[in-house]
C-alpha cells in the first residue's frame, strides 16, 4: 500500500510533466506562427527607418528581417558600383599626382614672379629721358608702352610718373642680360654701359675677353653678332 504522501508526491510530478508539454505546445504554437515569419522585400520597404527603430523591443524579428534586408540591398548596390570606383581610383590617384606637379610648378612660378618683382637693373636718367624712353631703349623692354612697370617698380622714389630728373637713379624691373645681340651703331663701350650689361662702359674690355672667339679687333663688331656677358664674384646689377 502507498502513503498518502506517495500519492501526493506522484500527483505532483503529473502535474509538472502537464505543465511542461503545455509549455513546449504554446511554444511551437508560437514557432508556428510568429517566430517562422518571413517578409518579402515589399513589406519590407513599407517601413521607415524611424518607425523600426521606434518598435524598441518589440517585434525584434521585424526588426532583424529589416536591418538584413537592408544590407543585402546596400551589398547589392555596392557590387554593383564597385567595378565603376575602381578604375576611378586609379584616375583618381594619376589626377592627385598631377595637382602635385602642377601646384609644384605653380609655387616655383609664384617664386620665380616675386623675384623679378623684387629685382632690377639701375639706371641713371640723363636729360631728356622719361619712363616710355626708357622702357623703349632695345636693351630694356624695347616697348615705350611697358614703362608703367618702370614705374610700379619706382613708386618709393616716383611720385608722378611724368616727371623724373636727370641723376636720378631708376630701377628697371628686368634681370641682368647674360647674352646680347649687337645692333647698328653699337660699339663695346657703349653696350658695356647699358644698365642690363654692366652699366660701366669702362668694363667694355671683359666683353671683348668673353667674345674673343668671335671678335678679332674690339673696334670691329658687326650687326646680328651675339656676345656673352660674363660677369666676375659678386657682380650683378640686381637687388
Amino acid at each position: 500500500m502507498h502513503s498518502a504522501a506517495e500519492a501526493d508526491s506522484k500527483e505532483r510530478g503529473k502535474t509538472m510533466k502537464r505543465t511542461l508539454v503545455l509549455a513546449l505546445m504554446i511554444c511551437l504554437g508560437l514557432a508556428s506562427t510568429g517566430l517562422a515569419k518571413t517578409w518579402t522585400a515589399e513589406e519590407l520597404s513599407a517601413y521607415s527607418q524611424a518607425e523600426i527603430e521606434a518598435m524598441g523591443d518589440d517585434d525584434i524579428h521585424l526588426q532583424i528581417a529589416y536591418w538584413e534586408w537592408r544590407k543585402a540591398e546596400a551589398d547589392a548596390r555596392i557590387a554593383i558600383l564597385e567595378p565603376q570606383v575602381l578604375p576611378l581610383r586609379d584616375e583618381m590617384a594619376v589626377i592627385n599626382a598631377r595637382i602635385a606637379e602642377l601646384t609644384s610648378e605653380i609655387n616655383a612660378l609664384r617664386a620665380e614672379i616675386a623675384r623679378l618683382l623684387g629685382s632690377g637693373v639701375q639706371h641713371t636718367i640723363v636729360d631728356g629721358e622719361c619712363l616710355w624712353l626708357i622702357a623703349s631703349y632695345h636693351y630694356n623692354y624695347g616697348d615705350g608702352s611697358q614703362w608703367p612697370a618702370i614705374y610700379e617698380r619706382n613708386r618709393d622714389t616716383i611720385s608722378d610718373p611724368n616727371l623724373i630728373y636727370a641723376g636720378h637713379t631708376l630701377w628697371v624691373p628686368l634681370p641682368m642680360l647674360s647674352r646680347y645681340t649687337v645692333i647698328e651703331g653699337d660699339f663695346l663701350g657703349k653696350i658695356a654701359g647699358f644698365s642690363r650689361v654692366y652699366g660701366d662702359r669702362g668694363m667694355w674690355p671683359q666683353l671683348y675677353e668673353a667674345n674673343r672667339s668671335i671678335i678679332s679687333d674690339p673696334n670691329l663688331i658687326y650687326p646680328g653678332q651675339i656676345l656673352d656677358i660674363t660677369r666676375s664674384a659678386g657682380f650683378g646689377g640686381t637687388r
